[in-house]
């Protein structure tokens, strides 16, 4: 619940007496009018708010990856090297294997680097 200024409360007394006192017969103008500022506020109070989205997302830095996509990157990445690895020590001996992980590390950096373009 956002606070009202005391300067809103005011002119709702305002236009109240002034309802008050014009009569009955003006109480839809002076309604009209009070309807009128207080869509004025909301509306002004949206500007503000979609403003301060604009600079909250003009803060984050676009093309760098979340999180959330590095971690699942890097759980694929784990997830396949443990049967290129078993494939590999059984088909090209333990002397490959420091070759392989090069290649699993090489993948993932270039893939990180490409999310961030």
């Amino acid at each position: 619940m956002t606070k009202s200024s005391p300067h809103q409360g005011d002119e709702i007394a305002a236009a109240l007496r002034a309802g008050r006192e014009l009569g009955p017969e003006y109480d839809e103008a002076v309604a009209s009018s009070l309807i009128e500022r207080i869509d004025d506020t909301i509306a002004e109070r949206v500007r503000h708010h979609l403003a301060e989205q604009r600079v909250e997302t003009a803060r984050t830095r676009p093309g760098v990856p979340s999180n959330t996509v590095r971690f699942v990157l890097s759980l694929v990445c784990l997830g396949v090297s443990v049967p290129i690895t078993a494939i590999t020590a059984a088909m090209a001996g333990a002397g490959a294997l420091p070759l392989v992980w090069l290649g699993l590390i090489l993948f993932y950096v270039v893939s990180i680097i490409g999310l961030r373009r």
